[in-house]
């Protein structure tokens, strides 16, 4: 899931980029988008540390 998480937000960073260099967006927009992907891959990659973190004390108990 979180693999799938990490994806869509490099897939928003790609057509951020896309949409912007065919002047379907303005610069507003885009850097919105860029800020919006940025946070969507922080919290993912944090979530999937935090399960690899419970997974190891479970596993040391």
């Amino acid at each position: 899931m979180h693999t799938f998480i990490k994806v869509f937000a490099m897939v928003l960073v790609i057509g951020s980029m896309g949409s912007l260099e065919i002047d379907r967006i303005g610069w507003s927009q885009a850097i919105m988008q860029l800020l919006l992907a940025g946070a969507i891959f922080v919290i993912a990659e944090q979530a999937e540390r935090i399960n690899g973190l419970k997974q190891k004390l479970e596993w040391e108990k």
